[in-house]
């Protein structure tokens, strides 16, 4: 577009081009240029102009979209496909565009084909030197994965043809014992905690008498007690971030049998909370989340193994299992959806190696004990 105009009594031209990119319509360059004497050397710096902006405009586009652009333009489709078909948590949606934003923060504002292989395996090994677990490596892995498949398959990204994820080896999972506690030790636990008035007591019984969450408990009424079939109906647990009141982890209901032991514990607590809407006290470290904190600076106290409050029902779980009740039917109580999550507890509890090494015989001959001999 050319422009005259007058300056201390001289007809003069100015010169303003833009260039649209087809593929982002938000994306153009825009460039002028004034001065000019003549409507002839107006249209030479137009068609010069016009000559860089397209130059400037493809060496953009050839950078590609962003990779703050990409993030938002990923987020928004995983809203609308995973989030509002109920795939996915609007809260773990949030919290993987939080993991994306902050180890990879710093290339926002540079394109998206900049994070390649190299950059990634760096990005992956300051999780590792932070101290982040190899799970939580792998999954946001997987994340950073899922963006960039987005990008190739929308489009943004037409230079790439596969994430740059493919060459970034995580190298093998350390596996740690999970921390569990011994009969004995749970034992001991509830023992100490009766016998000094904890006000958690009842809350950690029912925890290791049903293999209930923490949320579960935390969200469990006096109208899910049913005292005549002997029965804890489970269909809903409390979220302490969100502050509310939500469906299962598993997102469907089940029950749990009241044994004599925990029908024992909810009539006391019943007779401490008559007229209450829920069996448990609203302790204010439950509602904070921090109910971990509590049961571990317990067991330190008290010189039992540290475990946080999710220990509990595992503690069920495998003891149930050690008792030859039938991983179906534990399965089925704790709520797992999965048969690999209920192999975890069996292989926990030791009960399909039990008793495998009796087929060995090796000794020609009966051991006596020594005091039998003498």
């Amino acid at each position: 577009m050319i422009q005259e105009y007058q300056k201390n009594g001289q007809t003069l031209f100015k010169v303003r081009v833009y260039v649209r990119s087809t593929d982002n319509p938000d994306l153009r360059i825009t460039k002028q240029a004034g001065g000019m004497t003549s409507l002839s050397d107006a249209k030479k710096e137009e068609a010069r102009l016009k000559k860089e902006c397209e130059r400037e405009l493809h060496q953009v586009e050839a950078r590609g979209i962003l990779w703050g652009d990409l993030l938002s333009e990923w987020n928004e489709h995983c809203l609308k496909t995973k989030v509002a078909t109920g795939q996915r948590s609007k809260l773990n949606q949030a919290d993987y565009l939080g993991s994306m934003n902050k180890w990879f923060g710093s290339y926002r504002n540079k394109p998206a084909t900049e994070l390649n292989p190299y950059v990634m395996a760096q990005v992956f090994e300051g999780m590792k030197a932070s101290g982040m677990c190899y799970g939580h490596r792998k999954k946001l892995k997987q994340i950073v994965k899922s963006v960039f498949d987005f990008g190739i398959q929308s489009g943004l990204l037409k230079t790439l043809q596969r994430s740059p994820t493919f060459d970034v080896v995580l190298g093998r999972d350390q596996e740690k014992k999970p921390e569990i506690l011994t009969i004995q030790e749970i034992q001991k636990l509830i023992k100490l905690a009766y016998e000094s008035n904890h006000s958690w007591k009842r809350v950690w019984t029912a925890a290791l008498l049903t293999g209930m969450r923490s949320g579960e408990l935390f969200a469990l009424t006096w109208k899910d007690v049913d005292f005549e079939n002997r029965l804890l109906n489970v269909n809903k647990s409390h979220n302490c971030r969100l502050k509310v009141i939500k469906s299962t982890k598993a997102g469907y209901w089940r029950q749990v049998p009241i044994s004599d032991e925990l029908e024992r514990v909810l009539r006391e607590q019943f007779e401490e909370t008559q007229g209450e809407e829920y069996v448990f006290p609203r302790f204010w470290e439950w509602g904070k989340g921090l109910q971990a904190k509590v049961l571990r600076s317990f067991c330190y106290v008290h010189g039992l193994p540290s475990i946080k409050f999710h220990t509990l029902r595992a503690c069920f779980a495998t003891q149930m299992l050690r008792s030859g009740v039938e991983p179906a039917k534990v399965m089925k109580i704790c709520g797992w959806k999965e048969l690999k999550t209920m192999q975890h507890y069996i292989r926990l509890a030791g009960i399909e190696i039990q008793g495998a090494t009796e087929a060995i015989r090796v000794l020609p001959f009966r051991l006596i004990p020594q005091e039998a001999a003498v």
